[in-house]
Order: C-alpha cells, then sequence, then structure tokens
C-alpha cells in the first residue's frame, strides 16, 4: 500500500525505498511489542 501510494505503481525509485524500508519496520513493532509483553518472551 506505501509502495504504490508513493510510487502509482511498480515503478520503484531510489528514494521512495528508505521511507518503505521505515514503514516496513514501524508497521509491525507494536504488534510485536504486545506479542512479546504477552507472553514474556525476550527478542534479546
Amino acid at each position: 500500500l506505501t509502495d504504490y501510494l508513493l510510487t502509482g505503481g511498480a515503478m520503484l525509485t531510489w528514494w521512495v525505498m528508505p521511507i518503505m524500508l521505515m514503514v516496513g519496520f514501524l508497521t509491525p513493532w507494536p504488534y510485536n511489542y504486545w506479542r512479546l509483553k504477552k507472553f514474556g518472551i525476550a527478542c534479546h
């Protein structure tokens, strides 16, 4: 979805890649944090 909104399709440009990586990292962060806290698992 982020890729499509930024580029309007399948075009991949150099300035979009850092944004895609940041969004791909931040999106699952709250779920992973909640899951680790719920099950009492440490990721390190």
